[in-house]
């Protein structure tokens, strides 16, 4: 009995694999064993201009039961983009965004077929001279410190968020704190803000804030932002348990509270109302700031500051954008015999277009 079952076994598991071998399902999918034209190519050049063209020579053969047809380049075209833009009313702050693209504007197309007669035999392979076209369409573009702005190119090359991003982070650079106070007096004195807009922000903040316009001279913006030597007043600074220090001013080192030496207590310089002017002991030297609660009064106003008044060198004459547009090809070389099988060169090429 337990014989009769070993050979039962067997027979079940014959049966098995013969089944899986008459039912192969890559033998079922696949073309096993065909033939296909053995290609190589070399391009004459990596480079090329628009409007031109590119020379190649292919090389390829098949097997002695198979005739080659024709041959064909196909290509692939990449776009390669970069968009810079760099503030100029800024000089500390030195501050330029970039945007780049790459990207893929056309799948591989047929570019050109060459029948086989224009190949010769050397006695090995098949060789093919020859080119393929290169569309005039595909030149670079290039705009560089013009000295127009031109709204079109600008929306044609630019991201629709560039200038309003750009804005932005220049206006945070200079209001977070007061990392770039230089910067913010300058950009206050350099542009021409109108009495209008001084104005507004006056009474919407509930401020006196100057609303002269000339840049400098006497009463001018310099002069309404000004430091000075003269001792004002006094500060001093306490730290909690958190770490964080806080500035208390007093007008007389008298005021101080019991406790405060009076090694650290330190001068306040006269100043506009929004400076904070002061003797700092960590650094030993005087220390500069736009006082907190006036800060989205500041904010506010150089946001008011159009893009291109940013960009604009007054030096040059001429707006510091920096946009560039380059194309490449990726070519391949594709040689079919009478029977449509199709043989490709594996080795992946490019053709920059200049």
């Amino acid at each position: 009995m337990k014989l009769f079952k070993n050979i039962a076994l067997l027979a079940l598991v014959t049966a098995a694999a013969s089944s899986c071998a008459v039912h192969d399902p890559f033998a079922d999918r696949m073309d096993l064993g065909q033939v296909l034209p053995t290609v190589s190519w070399e391009l004459g050049s990596s480079n090329v201009k628009a409007g031109g063209s590119v020379s190649f020579k292919g090389k390829y053969y098949t097997s002695s039961d198979r005739e080659i047809d024709h041959s064909e380049v196909w290509t692939m075209i990449t776009r390669n983009g970069e968009a810079k833009a760099t503030s100029r009313l800024t000089t500390k702050l030195s501050y330029t965004k970039t945007v780049t693209t790459n990207d893929t504007v056309r799948t591989a197309s047929l570019v050109k077929s060459y029948p086989h007669s224009m190949a010769e035999w050397d006695g090995y392979e098949y060789i093919l001279t020859s080119d393929f076209p290169v569309s005039s369409t595909l030149a670079p573009v290039q705009w560089t410190n013009p000295n127009d702005f031109d709204e079109d190119k600008f929306n044609q090359y630019y991201p629709s968020t560039f200038r309003d991003e750009f804005k932005q982070t220049i206006v945070n650079y200079l209001t977070k704190d007061s990392t770039y106070y230089d910067d913010l007096r300058n950009v206050y004195i350099k542009y021409d803000f109108t009495a209008e807009q001084f104005e507004q922000l006056n009474a919407k903040y509930g401020l006196d804030m100057p609303t002269v316009t000339e840049s400098s001279g006497k009463g001018g913006k310099s002069d309404a932002w000004f430091v000075t030597d003269e001792v004002d007043h006094y500060y001093y600074i306490t730290i909690d348990e958190a770490g964080v220090k806080t500035e208390h001013e007093i007008a007389t080192k008298a005021d101080a509270p019991a406790g405060v030496p009076e090694d650290k207590i330190f001068e306040v310089y006269k100043s506009s109302p929004w400076v904070f002017s002061r003797y700092n002991d960590d650094t030993g030297s005087r220390v500069n700031s736009v006082r907190r609660e006036y800060m989205p009064y500041w904010k506010e106003l150089i946001e008011l500051i159009p893009f291109t008044s940013w960009i604009y060198n007054t030096t040059d004459k001429n707006y510091s954008i920096d946009f560039t547009r380059r194309y490449v090809l990726v070519p391949y070389f594709r040689v079919y015999d009478t029977e449509g099988k199709m043989g490709t060169d594996t080795e992946t090429k490019l053709v920059e277009i200049n």
